[in-house]
């Protein structure tokens, strides 16, 4: 078993593998970007990646030369070579290699990389004991549903978090709306109502909230994608937050504030065991 890289037809290991300083994604982080989670040597939901990178690129104005079809075979072909069973798939799309200006060119080709890793271990404490986290200034860009490769704000934040000793940061509008986490969506339950914001352009609408959203659906709970401020959340019953790799994981403090009785409530704990279900019976 090898971690290894694929880039545009090349395959090698991460030591021998290399691009060009004109790349566009080095000089102006212009690419996009999908995060992939295979278990058992499968991938989950590659087709709704898939669909998420190419609606990305359509957003930037970026032309792909690969159909869903062709990329899906490369990343499934890198999986296999690599032989690791639990995975964690990075493909990323720059819009091409050029002299560095602000212009591009129509006829520019972009570079393909996507990457097999052994997907990194959450400590399985975290899920039975929640996590801390702080909220933020949502100081990005406006279009948040564009999955780019330009992270300075969300690199900036969950930094701040880190040096705060938790474990996700969330995002405020100046209004005081919630609008997502770093790298995950963010969800609140209360008086029987789950809550997470709408897919426009102030979040990424993340492939795994929609699995979660699909298996709060089953369960019969009362679901609103609606803006909610500052005060549900500290106020709300049960908080958690998804996303590929991680999945589900309850919140249990927001900056100082206790969420619930202190502990992963049981809304979580069930839609978390109902991801895990519904990711099993796809493979």
């Amino acid at each position: 078993m090898a971690e290894l890289v694929y880039l545009n037809g090349w395959i090698g290991s991460f030591e021998d593998a290399y691009i060009s300083v004109n790349d566009r994604g080095y000089n102006f982080g212009d690419g996009v970007y999908e995060v992939v989670m295979a278990y058992d040597g499968v991938m989950f939901a590659l087709d709704d990646h898939l669909k998420r990178l190419a609606a990305s690129a359509a957003a930037v104005e970026m032309d792909l030369p690969w159909d869903l079809q062709q990329l899906k075979s490369i990343a499934e072909d890198v999986l296999v070579k690599s032989s690791i069973k639990r995975a964690m798939i990075y493909i990323q799309v720059t819009r091409g290699t050029a002299p560095r200006n602000h212009f591009f060119e129509p006829d520019i080709r972009p570079n393909l990389l996507v990457t097999v890793r052994y997907a990194p271990e959450t400590d399985p404490a975290m899920y039975r004991e929640g996590v801390k986290v702080i909220t933020h200034p949502d100081f990005r860009w406006q279009m948040c549903h564009v999955k780019t490769i330009s992270l300075q704000a969300n690199i900036m934040a969950k930094n701040r978090a880190r040096r705060a000793g938790v474990a996700e940061v969330v995002f405020v509008l100046p209004d005081g709306t919630v609008t997502e986490c770093g790298s995950s969506n963010i969800f609140i339950y209360q008086d029987g109502v789950l809550k997470t914001h709408p897919a426009n352009n102030k979040i990424l609408a993340g492939v795994t909230r929609q699995y979660v959203l699909q298996v709060a659906g089953s369960l019969g709970l009362d679901i609103k994608e609606e803006p909610f401020n500052v005060s549900e959340l500290f106020k709300a019953n049960e908080v958690f937050y998804t996303n590929t790799v991680i999945e589900v994981m309850p919140v249990v403090n927001v900056d100082g504030h206790v969420i619930g009785n202190g502990k992963p409530g049981p809304v979580t704990t069930q839609l978390h065991q109902g991801f895990i279900t519904l990711r099993e019976s796809l493979k």
